[in-house]
């Protein structure tokens, strides 16, 4: 998503919004996703001692993103806005098929990132705070090495 705002492809967001929306739609999906994992206590395909097969969160976690990807770019960029959804049910499938998680497990957590995301852009409306919305030369671009991980902010006079 961030690199198709760097590369110019129109969004529906600024990327504050982005960023908050995302935000908010991974916190909403993995607090219901590992709420269900505890309650539920079921048993992984493999047979581990682990009870932490329903819903899967590598699944959700990936179509909450395929949400959000598809919210911002739908109108301007269907192919990059349905990208997302394709990675996502590669993501459940490689679960499937290395027997981590069963395909109840796998469809429920894509219905969870797909529902939670959903809802959020309903209400984004009413969400509508954005400090850096009328503020124009300000860039955040990710540091990552060896050893560090951060954020460099670059504001232009």
């Amino acid at each position: 998503m961030y690199a198709a705002d760097a590369f110019g492809i129109k969004s529906k967001n600024h990327w504050f919004d982005q960023s908050k929306n995302l935000t908010i739609s991974i916190i909403i999906s993995d607090f219901i996703t590992f709420r269900l994992k505890n309650w539920t206590m079921k048993a992984r395909p493999k047979g581990e001692e682990d009870l932490q097969s329903f819903p899967s969160g590598h699944t959700s976690f990936a179509f909450t993103n395929a949400g959000v990807l598809y919210q911002e770019f739908k109108d301007s960029s269907p192919y990059l806005a349905y990208s997302g959804y394709a990675l996502a049910t590669a993501t459940g499938g490689l679960r499937i098929a290395n027997n981590s998680h069963w395909f109840s497990d796998v469809i429920v957590s894509a219905g969870i990132g797909i529902l939670v995301t959903e809802l959020v852009y309903l209400f984004d409306p009413i969400i509508k705070w954005n400090p850096f919305k009328k503020v124009k030369g300000i860039n955040l671009y990710p540091k990552i090495d060896k050893n560090h991980y951060g954020v460099y902010f670059k504001k232009t006079f």
